[in-house]
């Protein structure tokens, strides 16, 4: 039977996690994580998803050197950006270096007729299906982590320099990066973020 209630409590009981304690996260509790990420729905059930998983130190922290020189850069080339915001969207670009696990998650990307149908619209990411199905996924993972008591945190701002993710994670073929979630066993509980009302965002018409 379903549990509304249940349901409900475990949503709310999430946070978005920055700290982390230096303990590995097991491989069981990530094929956890991914098994309800897959449960998703996605477009068409094609299921376009991929997730890399980082584990060793050294590589992370290899990694998160290059995207802080090649978002560093990006923002320098911006020059109106306060340093202090700078500084700040750098910290959130490379915070995942600072997880024992940080997963990489990829979208399919569109196949020809997809990007022609797409092609002239605005915004003609927020009509393809294959990000949306991969941050439903994301969602999914999310709620297992904290089931499983992990601490989690979905960071874009590492995709500033997706330049880096595309040369030295050796991405699959045809799949583009989504986002970047940092996992691990969280240091300290972060307090209840603030929500607005319903009566703010539910309009019924």
């Amino acid at each position: 039977m379903t549990d509304y209630q249940a349901m409900l409590a475990l949503i709310r009981g999430r946070r978005s996690v920055r700290e982390f304690t230096d303990r590995p996260v097991e491989r069981a509790d990530i094929e956890r994580m991914v098994e309800a990420a897959r449960w998703a729905p996605s477009n068409h059930n094609r299921q376009g998803w991929k997730f890399l998983v980082f584990q060793d130190r050294a590589a992370l922290r290899s990694l998160a050197d290059a995207v802080r020189a090649a978002v560093t850069s990006r923002l320098g080339r911006c020059g109106r950006l306060p340093p202090e915001e700078a500084a700040r969207m750098v910290h959130y670009a490379t915070l995942f270096a600072e997880a024992p696990c940080a997963v990489l998650v990829l979208h399919k990307r569109s196949v020809a007729i997809g990007r022609e149908v797409l092609e002239g619209l605005d915004r003609p990411e927020l009509v393809s299906g294959e990000p949306l199905s991969a941050a439903m996924a994301v969602q999914n993972l999310l709620l297992a982590a904290h089931c499983l008591g992990l601490g989690a945190c979905v960071a874009t701002a590492p995709l500033l320099a997706a330049e880096v993710w595309r040369d030295q994670a050796d991405l699959p073929a045809g799949f583009e990066p989504t986002c970047v979630v940092a996992v691990g066993h969280p240091r300290r509980q972060p307090p209840p973020p603030v929500r607005k009302p319903l009566e703010q965002i539910l309009e019924l018409r």
